[in-house]
């Protein structure tokens, strides 16, 4: 791989934005126990779709109206995962959930008009958790970490699956997907010295590992804003967020979005809204009261300037590590699940909060 920032540099302040720009949020709990993080389907006729692992390995789906958070429907998926789910919908009526499987092979289910297709091997060796993108109607593409540590994906195209195809590199967490346009697909991982690299296809075309630099310590989030547009965030030293954003062409310098009160003590969830609101969550870690709110940083600008942290839900106990996971549904805004464990517990309920 080929390193292009060594290290953190350009580090910004987070300005203020006017108030009138904060969403209005609101809030559900969902007493669904489990206890990994959640996989998030947004699809394009309303619905979210959240995707859990429970302690058995079980996989269940919730869809939720995220204009009012309302459960639609549940199922229990059965199954054996070891893996969080990865999600994906490429449009009305159709989402896929990717999860890897009690052998380590990948596993897709699909819903098509609420059609599952039941559980289908899709074989290869999964070392961490697939993520997948939707290249358009009816075009999926998952990402995976394999035994050599080499990224590899497959190719959903006219219903039928591609061969497991490597692309390089030496990953050290899991692959993070993103779809930023007609034709462009990117990847973003963490390599061997626990910097970031970047990997974009345009059209049928990959182009080579770009090294953008840092050390950070646990996976990033990427979305994008537009045709040729990624935002990166994680959570790099003194519990602060860091991002990064390519226009296209070439990327920024790094940019920090400082932390909550008491820091971040999650990885980002990230969404960028069809309402031009492009916004990161963290969980927090209140020194002064035992809660760890889910807290949001959002721009209305494209990133020019940030609103700084505020909180979304404070619903949640220590200790409560897991990360928020965030989608952009189909009315404009943007909703976040994330579970709350209570002290010495080994599941809790899913909280799900949308704007």
């Amino acid at each position: 791989m080929r390193t292009v920032l060594p290290v953190v540099t350009g580090l910004l302040a987070a300005l203020l934005v006017p108030a009138s720009a904060s969403a209005a949020t609101t809030c559900t709990e969902l007493v669904r126990g489990d206890n990994k993080d959640s996989g998030l389907a947004a699809r394009a006729d309303g619905p979210v779709e959240i995707f859990k692992t429970g302690l058995t390995g079980n996989v269940s789906r919730t869809q939720i109206d995220p204009r009012t958070n309302t459960v639609l429907g549940f199922q229990d998926l059965g199954g054996v995962s070891r893996s969080e789910p990865g999600a994906v919908s490429w449009g009305a009526g159709h989402s896929a959930v990717f999860v890897r499987g009690g052998d380590d092979a990948l596993y897709v289910m699909q819903f098509v008009d609420g059609v599952a297709t039941g559980w289908q091997n899709l074989g290869g060796k999964l070392t961490w958790n697939p993520d997948a993108v939707s290249a358009g109607p009816g075009h999926l593409i998952v990402f995976y970490r394999g035994t050599n540590k080499q990224l590899y994906f497959l190719e959903y195209v006219n219903g039928a699956w591609g061969p497991h195809t490597s692309l390089g590199g030496v990953l050290t967490s899991s692959p993070i997907a993103v779809s930023a346009g007609p034709g462009r697909i990117a990847v973003v991982t963490r390599g061997q010295a626990d910097d970031l690299y970047y990997l974009e296809r345009n059209g049928s075309t990959w182009g080579n590992w770009v090294g953008l630099g840092g050390r950070f310590a646990v996976d990033p989030i990427a979305v994008s804003r537009g045709p040729g547009l990624v935002d990166v965030f994680v959570r790099g030293t003194g519990s602060r967020v860091f991002g990064i954003s390519y226009n296209g062409s070439s990327w920024t310098p790094w940019f920090d979005l400082a932390g909550p009160p008491g820091g971040a003590v999650s990885e980002p969830g990230a969404a960028a809204t069809g309402s031009g609101e492009l916004a990161v969550f963290v969980r927090g870690g209140e020194v002064r009261t035992p809660v760890r709110p889910i807290w949001r940083n959002s721009s209305f600008d494209g990133g020019a300037t940030w609103s700084g942290w505020i909180t979304v839900d404070v619903g949640y106990g220590t200790p409560s590590p897991n990360n928020p996971e965030a989608a952009a549904h189909a009315f404009g805004g943007w909703s976040v699940a994330a579970t709350n464990f209570p002290t010495d517990a080994r599941v809790g309920p899913l909280r799900v909060c949308s704007s």
